[in-house]
């Protein structure tokens, strides 16, 4: 990696890479999977000019405009939206309620030994962790680093009162470096003095073996943290984001963390459940549809 790749190198190893995705992926993503194979150095630089290629190879042309997210950015509000009719709307209404016998669903974790929810770190990543949580209906807690009294307040709150103070386990997602690693430890300690019982923080990434065991691009550990010394001393002066973990491999690790707790038996009993009040549900829809075509009807005639 003697000098920079050139503008054409980069699109042609970006378009490589957004071909293993079926979603958009973040640019820090990328500029990890093209410093694990060499192309880059691990420099803020190196990213800083990644960003600036990627962002004419967008204007361009040369990469899809869709390939990369801003997962820290959202737009808020509805904008100005409406209907043209009444009759639209009902027609509008009535499409969905045809189809919202799928949408019929019903508490999971009930029988299960334990409930769970996910506490991450990087909000970034909140998108693509909370995809793979939402299949197994396991929250996301996005703290964006350290979380506020707020935040631990309402987590406390939640597997209280919403998960019936059920034995919990916190799956803790987070940077293998000084602060990534001491959140652990500040959680635990805080859900206890904020009124939750009955719980356990574990860490599912990053570990120093799935460092190892990937070959994850190191950092320096910021000396500036108030952490580091205690970080340096039994892990070392290397630290690692969790940015790093390939994003099949984060949601395969998410997907694998949530059935280590599962008990397929009882899964399984409370789908084939629903399964079967959803064509109770479809039938009873059937009948409401052929009553609502027959008012819109008469309002279309009137």
């Amino acid at each position: 990696m003697s000098r920079s790749p050139s503008y054409e190198q980069v699109v042609e190893a970006a378009l490589e890479v957004f071909e293993q995705y079926d979603t958009a992926i973040t640019l820090r993503q990328l500029y990890y999977r093209f410093v694990a194979r060499l192309l880059i150095p691990n420099t803020i630089n190196s990213y800083k000019r990644l960003s600036r290629i990627m962002v004419k190879a967008r204007e361009q042309g040369d990469v899809p405009s869709n390939c990369l997210e801003d997962r820290s950015r959202r737009i808020l509000g509805r904008g100005d939206t409406g209907y043209d009719s009444a009759e639209e709307y009902l027609k509008n209404k009535l499409s969905g309620l045809q189809d919202s016998w799928k949408g019929f669903t019903m508490p999971m974790w009930e029988e299960q030994p334990v409930y769970l929810l996910i506490s991450l770190e990087k909000d970034a990543l909140s998108r693509l962790v909370s995809r793979v949580g939402n299949r197994y209906s396991v929250r996301t807690f996005p703290t964006r680093g350290y979380p506020s009294y707020s935040y631990v307040q309402t987590m406390a709150n939640y597997m209280q009162t919403r998960l019936g103070g059920k034995p919990t386990i916190v799956l803790y997602f987070g940077d293998f470096d000084p602060s990534g690693v001491d959140i652990e430890r500040d959680l635990e300690d805080r859900l206890g003095r904020y009124g939750a019982t009955e719980y356990k923080v574990k860490r599912i990434a990053l570990t120093a073996d799935q460092i190892k065991q990937y070959n994850l691009p190191p950092m320096p550990v910021k000396r500036s943290d108030a952490r580091a010394e205690g970080f340096m001393a039994e892990h070392g002066d290397k630290s690692v984001e969790l940015d790093a973990l390939d994003p099949n491999l984060l949601q395969d690790t998410v997907e694998k963390a949530i059935l280590d707790n599962i008990s397929v038996r009882k899964w399984n009993a409370r789908v084939r459940k629903i399964e079967e009040l959803q064509v109770w549900i479809k039938t009873k829809l059937e009948d409401i549809e052929k009553v609502i075509d027959d008012e819109i009807e008469a309002l279309e005639d009137s």
